[in-house]
């Protein structure tokens, strides 16, 4: 995915646990127009951060935001 791996459903054990595997489907689901739409509010906390945000967090944030398009 553009956010990076993501399990799929059937990867996980789920036994002994009160959850539908549709509900973990949905949970997993990766909306790459909601995360557009979140790279804005990110930024404005990376800015925030300033120069204690160590440089590896600003580079994958940059990738984020080329895979994102």
């Amino acid at each position: 995915t553009p956010i990076g791996t993501v399990p799929a459903v059937e990867d996980l054990d789920l036994d002994g646990l009160d959850v539908d595997a549709a509900d973990v489907a949905a949970a997993l689901a990766v909306d790459a127009d909601e995360w557009r739409q979140e790279l804005p509010l990110i930024e404005e906390w990376l800015q925030f951060v300033g120069e204690k945000l160590p440089t590896g967090v600003k580079d994958e944030f940059d990738a984020l935001k080329e895979r994102l398009g």
